[in-house]
């Protein structure tokens, strides 16, 4: 579902070029009506998609959100890199 939603990114926002061009698009994903990941993407010369940051949400049985991790891309090593984790209680 994931891998749909970042295609169907990309073809949005190479079709919005021609309209307007965004700096930063983004894909969520949720689950049962919960986001579970914001991926934050610049845009380049109006077609080209560079990851910046991800967020994921993790909820408790109730529902509720619990922790928030933020990650930073690494060009150098592909991948995220944890930057900030949140906890949240009651």
């Amino acid at each position: 579902m994931l891998i749909i939603m970042i295609a169907e990114l990309i073809v949005s926002a190479v079709a919005s070029v021609s309209l307007s061009t965004p700096k930063v698009v983004y894909n969520v994903a949720s689950d049962e009506k919960k986001v579970t990941n914001i991926e934050a993407y610049s845009v380049s010369e109006g077609k080209y998609l560079k990851r910046i940051y991800k967020i994921s949400f993790i909820y408790n049985a109730e529902g509720e959100v619990t922790d928030k991790n933020t990650y930073q891309w690494d060009e150098r090593n592909s991948g995220y890199v944890l930057k900030n984790t949140e906890k949240f209680t009651k």
